[in-house]
C-alpha cells in the first residue's frame, strides 16, 4: 500500500511540476516582430542610420573583411531599398549618424587603422554629399548621435578609452561646440531614442563593464536629468535591461531597445514608457539574436536592421509591432 501511495504522489508532484514549467513557457508578452524586405547592399554589422521625412538611410559598417561607404534608402510604406550616391570619404564602422529636418549627417567612426573627426551631410533632393565642420571632440568611433530641429548632437564613444563628452553642430553656421557632458559614467557603444524632443541616452560599456546610468537630455536648457537605472528590475521583475551595443528607436511616444550584447548576442526587446520612467519586456525580436544593429523610427514605426553574431552578418530588416500579438508566421 505504502507504494501505491508513494506512486501516486509522484504522479500527482510530476503534473504539478509539469504543468509550472508549462505555464512559465507560455507566459507570453506583447510585441510582434514581422520581416520585411531585406537590405539589397552587403550584409554588415556597425553601420550608421538616419532619417528624413519618410525614409530611413543606412551607410557604413564592416562585414569581417571589408568597411563600406555605400548609402542605401528604405521606403516603408514600399517596403524597398534604393542604392543612393556613394559617401565620397573614408569607409568606415561603428561612426554617428543623425538627421534634421532635410539633411542627414554622417561621421566619425573607425576605418581599420584610424579614428576618424570628418563629418558629412546629405541631401536627399540632389542625392549628393557635401564634407562639413570636422568633429571637435577627439577622433572616436562607437559613439551617439541624435538630431532635435536644426541641430545635431554627438558624444561618449571611444578614442583610446571610454569617454562621455558632447557637442552640439549648428546646421546654419556649420559649426560645432561643447557643451556639458554626459551625467555619470563614460561609456561606448551606448544607444539613444528621442522622444518629444527629450534624448533620452544610456546603456554601453566602460572597462568591459555594463553601465547602468539613464540620462534624459533637453536641447532647450542644454541639461541632463538622471532617470531610473535600467539595472532596476522592469516589468515583473524580468530583470536588468543593461546591454551594449543594442538598436534603440521610438513608436508613439515610447522609447525600445532590443538585440545587442550582455554576456554574449541577445534578442531581447524592452519597452520604456518615459512618463512612469518605467521599463517593459516585450516579446523577443524574432530575427537571429545579435548586437551592432542599427534602427529606424520613421512614422511612429520602428525598424532594427543588418548586425552580426559571431563572424555572422546580417542583411535582415525586421519591424517592431509592439502591441500585437506573436505571429511566428509573418
Amino acid at each position: 500500500m505504502k507504494g501505491k501511495y508513494l506512486l501516486l504522489f509522484l504522479s500527482i508532484y510530476s503534473l504539478l511540476i509539469i504543468t509550472s514549467c508549462s505555464n512559465e513557457d507560455d507566459d507570453e508578452y506583447v510585441g510582434n516582430w514581422a520581416r520585411v524586405s531585406d537590405l539589397d547592399g552587403k550584409p554588415r554589422s556597425n553601420a550608421s542610420s538616419f532619417v528624413i521625412g519618410n525614409k530611413g538611410y543606412l551607410t557604413g559598417g564592416y562585414d569581417g573583411d571589408s568597411y563600406y561607404n555605400d548609402l542605401w534608402e528604405y521606403d516603408p510604406d514600399l517596403n524597398y531599398w534604393t542604392q543612393k550616391a556613394t559617401m565620397p570619404s573614408t569607409k568606415r564602422s561603428s561612426a554617428v549618424a543623425f538627421s534634421t529636418s532635410t539633411k542627414g549627417y554622417v561621421g566619425t567612426g573607425y576605418d581599420g587603422l584610424n579614428k576618424l573627426q570628418d563629418f558629412w551631410q546629405y541631401n536627399p533632393s540632389s542625392n549628393s554629399w557635401a564634407q562639413v565642420a570636422n568633429f571637435p571632440g577627439t577622433g572616436r568611433y562607437a559613439a551617439i548621435g541624435f538630431g532635435i530641429d536644426d541641430k545635431g548632437y554627438v558624444g561618449t564613444g571611444y578614442d583610446g578609452s571610454e569617454l562621455k563628452d558632447f557637442y552640439k553642430y549648428d546646421e546654419a553656421s556649420n559649426t560645432w561646440s561643447q557643451i556639458v557632458s554626459l551625467g555619470g559614467t563614460k561609456r561606448r557603444d551606448a544607444a539613444v531614442f528621442v522622444i518629444d524632443k527629450i534624448a533620452y541616452v544610456g546603456f554601453g560599456s566602460n572597462n568591459g563593464s555594463l553601465v547602468s546610468d539613464f540620462w534624459a537630455f533637453n536641447p532647450t536648457t542644454e541639461t541632463w536629468s538622471r532617470k531610473e537605472d535600467t539595472s532596476n528590475d522592469g516589468d515583473d521583475d524580468e530583470g536588468s535591461q543593461d546591454c551594449s551595443s543594442t538598436a534603440a528607436f521610438t513608436i508613439n511616444g515610447k522609447g525600445y531597445i532590443a538585440t545587442g550584447s550582455v554576456s554574449g548576442v541577445s534578442n531581447v526587446t524592452w519597452e520604456y514608457n518615459p512618463l512612469t520612467d518605467f521599463w517593459t519586456k516585450k516579446n523577443n525580436f524574432e530575427g537571429t539574436a545579435r548586437e551592432s544593429a542599427c534602427s529606424f523610427s520613421i512614422n511612429n514605426r520602428g525598424f532594427v536592421v543588418s548586425g552580426n553574431s559571431g563572424s555572422t552578418y546580417f542583411d535582415d530588416i525586421w519591424e517592431l509591432k509592439p502591441n500585437d500579438t506573436l505571429n511566428e508566421n509573418d
